[in-house]
C-alpha cells in the first residue's frame, strides 16, 4: 500500500459526481439568489399589515400599555330624521256633548257679553252680538231670546233676540223672565223720590225699536226690592235678608228671613237660613209656611230646585277639591249622590233639569252632570259662561 503524501491536498468530488447519474447544474444568478430574501421580507410586511389591521380598537400597540388604538375612520350614517304628525283636530261639540240636539245657546262674560250659538258639528261656537259692561245674563224659558244685565249708564237691560235684534230697558235695577210665558219680562225701577220700587212688564215678542212699553205696573214701598223669580202665581223680591212674596197684582202674600236660591214653576221657593257650617236650605210654600229640608244640612255652598219642585239639589266644594252634588226628593228622603273632580260652580240646569251645568273654575270647562245618572260631559271653552241653555226634549242615549 502507497503511503499518503501528507503534503499533497486532497480535493474533495461533488456528491452529485460520486452517484454518477446526477442531473447537470447551471451556475445560480445573483438574482435568483435574492428571491427568498425578497418574499420572506414581502411577508412580514403582509403580516405586519394584517396584524395591524385586526389590533385596530380592541388592542394596545406593543410597548404602550395604557394608550388605546385609535378607532377606524366608518363612513357616518345619516342622523335619522323626526317627521312631527300635525295635532288632531279639536273635538266638535257634538263628540263633547252627544245629548246636544239642534244647537247649544250660550253667552260668555268678558270684558263684554258675547251671545253666540253652537253647532254640534263644530269644534268651537260663534257669536253674533256682544253688549258692553255685563253683569248677569239669563235665557227665556224656550230659549229664544236672553236678557244681559248692563252696566251702561245708571243701568240697563239688553234683550237679544235671533230674529228681532236687541232691545233696550234703561235705569233698571233687577229683572228676570215669566216662568212659562216666553215673552214676558218683568224689571224693577226707582221712583224719582227712590223712596219705592216700580215693577214693570213688558211682552218683548213685538216690535221694540220705540223702546219697551209696560202692560203692568205697581209699587213696592221699599227702594231696594230686588226681583227674583216671576210666574203666573205673584212675584218674589229680595230685600236685604228678607224675601218677599207677591201675588199677579202686586199685594203681599209671603215674607220671611232667608237667602233666595231658587223657585219652582209652583211659586214655591227654595231659601237658607245661615248656620254655623254653612247655609240650612228649606221651602217657603204659597202659604206662607216652610217645610225643613234637614237631611240637606250638609254645609252645601248652592242650592238648586228642579222646576217641577220635586228634588232639591246642593253642590259642596270639598277640601280635597272636588264638589259633591247631593239630590234630596221633597216629599220624601230619597238621594242621590255624585260628583265632579273639579272645583266647580253652578251655571244652571238644563235639558229638562236633568243636566246640572257647571263651570270648572281653573280650566272654564262646562261640566254637564246627570246628576240621577251620574253621566258627566266636558265641554272645552275658554271663556267665562253666564248662561247656558239646552232645548228641551231630548233624551240620555237618543
Amino acid at each position: 500500500m502507497e503511503a499518503r503524501d501528507s503534503g499533497s491536498k486532497i480535493r474533495p468530488l461533488p456528491i452529485d459526481d460520486i452517484d454518477g447519474d446526477a442531473p447537470q447544474h447551471h451556475p445560480i444568478e445573483p438574482s435568483r439568489r435574492l428571491l427568498p430574501l425578497i418574499v420572506i421580507v414581502a411577508g412580514a410586511i403582509a403580516f405586519a399589515v394584517i396584524a395591524r389591521g385586526l389590533s385596530v380598537g380592541d388592542s394596545t400597540e406593543v410597548g404602550s400599555s395604557d394608550t388605546t388604538a385609535a378607532p377606524a375612520t366608518l363612513a357616518e350614517e345619516p342622523e335619522p330624521t323626526t317627521t312631527t304628525a300635525p295635532p288632531p283636530p279639536p273635538p266638535t261639540l257634538r263628540r263633547m256633548l252627544p245629548v246636544v240636539g239642534e244647537q247649544l245657546n250660550l253667552v260668555v262674560l268678558t270684558t263684554t257679553a258675547k251671545v253666540g250659538q253652537w253647532d254640534p258639528d263644530l269644534a268651537f261656537p260663534s257669536y253674533d252680538s256682544s253688549i258692553s259692561q255685563p253683569e248677569s245674563a239669563q235665557y227665556n224659558i224656550d230659549g229664544t231670546m236672553v236678557a244681559i244685565r248692563s252696566g251702561v249708564a245708571d243701568g240697563a237691560f239688553v234683550i237679544d233676540s235671533a230674529t228681532k235684534g236687541p232691545a233696550y230697558i234703561w235705569d233698571v235695577t233687577s229683572g228676570v223672565w215669566h216662568n212659562t210665558e216666553a215673552s214676558l219680562f218683568a224689571w224693577t225701577e226707582l221712583d224719582a223720590e227712590a223712596v219705592s220700587t216700580v215693577v214693570r212688564v213688558a211682552d218683548i215678542s213685538g216690535d221694540t225699536s220705540a223702546g219697551v212699553a209696560a202692560l203692568l205696573e205697581f209699587t213696592l214701598p221699599a227702594p231696594d226690592h230686588i226681583l227674583r223669580a216671576w210666574g203666573d202665581w205673584g212675584f218674589v223680591t229680595t230685600s236685604g235678608s228678607i224675601t218677599y212674596g207677591f201675588d199677579a197684582d202686586g199685594l203681599q202674600t209671603r215674607m220671611t228671613d232667608g237667602m233666595f236660591f231658587d223657585a219652582a214653576t209652583d211659586g214655591m221657593l227654595l231659601l237658607a237660613d245661615p248656620g254655623e257650617e254653612g247655609v240650612v236650605p228649606f221651602l217657603l210654600n204659597l202659604d206662607g209656611t216652610r217645610s225643613e229640608l234637614p237631611s240637606l244640612d250638609i254645609g252645601a255652598d248652592d242650592f238648586r230646585i228642579t222646576a217641577d219642585g220635586t228634588w232639591v239639589l246642593a253642590t259642596t266644594i270639598q277640601e280635597d277639591g272636588h264638589t259633591s252634588i247631593l239630590a234630596r226628593t221633597v216629599h220624601s228622603r230619597s238621594t242621590r249622590l255624585t260628583s265632579v273632580d273639579e272645583t266647580a260652580r253652578i251655571v244652571n240646569m238644563t235639558w229638562g233639569d236633568r243636566l246640572l251645568v257647571l263651570q270648572d273654575i281653573e280650566s272654564k270647562d262646562l261640566l254637564f252632570k246627570d246628576w240621577n245618572t251620574g253621566a258627566e260631559y266636558r265641554v272645552t271653552i275658554e271663556d267665562p259662561v253666564a248662561a247656558v241653555f239646552l232645548p228641551d226634549g231630548f233624551r240620555l242615549g237618543e
